[in-house]
C-alpha cells in the first residue's frame, strides 16, 4: 500500500512538471528568449 502511495505521488509530481514545461513552450516569448540564450553560448 505504501509503495502505491509513493508511486502515485511521484507520478503526480512528474505530470505537474511536464505540464509546466508544456505550458512554457506554448509562450512564443519564452521560446525566443530560450533560443537567444542557447545561441549566445556559441
Amino acid at each position: 500500500m505504501r509503495t502505491l502511495y509513493k508511486r502515485s505521488i511521484v507520478a503526480a509530481a512528474l505530470l505537474a512538471v511536464l505540464l509546466g514545461v508544456f505550458a512554457l513552450y506554448l509562450q512564443p516569448d519564452f521560446m525566443l528568449t530560450l533560443a537567444d540564450q542557447i545561441w549566445a553560448c556559441f
